[in-house]
């Protein structure tokens, strides 16, 4: 049975998946992350060298900003989307739309950073070994479960399905509201529409626990929960 453990890399969710030594790591965190990341791996009985593969939910900068470092401490090859491994191989920025007001607003002071302090977003390209255009299995790499297209925050947005009913979904939701309101639809996303049906398709595969990128895990239940309270 794999285990998961939740890394921290900045304001970011990395998740290290493993089943009898074998590794997968999901995402790598913020610029500058990499020995907070290799640290954290060495305290949970790992070295960089039982990564098999690092898995980039979608190519935003907060996900992919030490992944040049981890790859080449790791040695491992990386897997994107057909749709963004361009970006991951230009270093090209892409910031995503807002969904509602809040988001919205950030994403103008985010478009306005962007061009006063690009710096800021910046990471550097990698070269994806791996590009995924439908489910993938993960059984080459010791883990019972997929990399499924799961689109809507991003064109090429992925997940990790485990066949224990885990799944890893990036920024398709998020849970880091205090207080216990979350997890809620996410402030940005490029197509509300798409995010809701890849809801539905997580749902609809049997999912029982969602780790997010931002904030933690919840019961997958809560994702229908959301979906009835939007469409009323």
């Amino acid at each position: 049975m794999p285990r998961y453990y939740r890394i921290p890399l900045g304001i970011c969710n990395s998740y290290l998946i493993t089943n009898n030594r074998q590794c997968i790591l999901v995402d790598a965190g913020t610029v500058g992350r990499e020995k907070q990341c290799i640290d954290a791996l060495n305290r949970l009985g790992f070295d960089c060298s039982a990564i098999g593969l690092i898995v980039i939910t979608h190519v935003h900068y907060d996900h992919v900003g030490s992944l040049r470092a981890l790859k080449e401490a790791c040695q491992c090859p990386v897997a994107v989307h057909q749709k963004e491994a361009h970006l991951l191989k230009s270093g090209e920025v892409v910031l995503p739309a807002g969904t509602n007001m809040t988001g919205k607003s950030l994403m103008m002071v985010g478009n306005m950073m962007l061009r006063i302090h690009p710096q800021f977003f910046s990471f550097s390209p990698v070269e994806a070994e791996i590009t995924v255009t439908g489910e993938m299995s993960l059984e080459p790499f010791g883990i019972s479960g997929s990399i499924i297209p799961t689109p809507g925050h991003t064109e090429g947005s992925l997940s990790i399905v485990l066949s224990t009913g885990e799944a890893f979904v990036g920024d398709l939701a998020i849970n880091y509201l205090p207080f216990s309101l979350g997890p809620i639809f996410p402030p940005f996303a490029d197509n509300a529409d798409n995010l809701l049906e890849s809801w539905k398709n997580l749902l609809d595969r049997g999912v029982i626990k969602i780790f997010p990128a931002h904030g933690g895990s919840f019961p997958a239940q809560k994702l229908r929960e959301k979906m009835i309270k939007r469409s009323l």
